[in-house]
């Protein structure tokens, strides 16, 4: 099985982790109150969407530097596995969270604008950087000494991932308007 695939299938098992922990445990009343402050809050408020895109980005490039931070260890897969499936039980709670706020049908829309298109993003963006890591991690651990072309191509990646995380980001708060509307029309 690929490192790719590899990553998916614990990202879908975290998800999986997620949702369960959402029907099976008392956090519901918690997630739904404190969605619905957000929405409440920036449906009340004139907010300010690119302080969020700013704190959105520099809280992932220090997650993303934790990532590489665990290069340093003999664990970094199985960190890298554990920080996969926190991300992705997140992600399950928050779907969640949004169906118990919106229903059903307005659920389905709301976790497709603001989940699903922008998680795409940043998802292959950190598929990517997890497969960065790993790469550097068995080249690491096997004595390889890297090249400056490796180097440059592990470089490159983490642009390009770090600009597809960004893009997400961007999006999501793009798509807040749209979850916004469909939020003020069913109260």
């Amino acid at each position: 099985m690929s490192i790719i695939l590899k990553i998916l299938v614990i990202y879908l098992i975290g998800i999986a982790i997620g949702i369960l922990l959402f029907v099976f445990t008392d956090i519901k009343k918690e997630y739904v109150d404190i969605v619905s402050g957000v929405f409440e809050g920036v449906k009340s408020e004139d907010f300010e969407g690119i302080n969020i895109i700013a704190n959105g980005i520099k809280n992932n490039i220090v997650y993303i530097g934790i990532l590489y931070f665990s290069l340093i260890t003999i664990i970094a897969p199985l960190i890298i596995c554990l920080f996969v499936i926190l991300k992705a039980i997140v992600t399950g709670i928050y779907i969640c969270t949004l169906y118990s706020v919106f229903g059903i049908f307005n659920g389905i829309l709301v976790s497709i604008v603001s989940v699903i298109i922008p998680t795409f993003f940043s998802l292959v963006g950190y598929v990517i950087i997890c497969t960065n890591i790993i790469n550097l991690f068995k080249l690491i651990s096997q004595g390889e000494k890297a090249d400056i072309k490796q180097l440059l191509k592990h470089f490159y990646f983490l642009l390009i991932s770090v600009s597809l995380i960004s893009f997400s980001i961007v999006l999501e708060q793009l798509m807040t308007g749209i979850s916004l509307k469909i939020y003020t029309n069913i109260l």
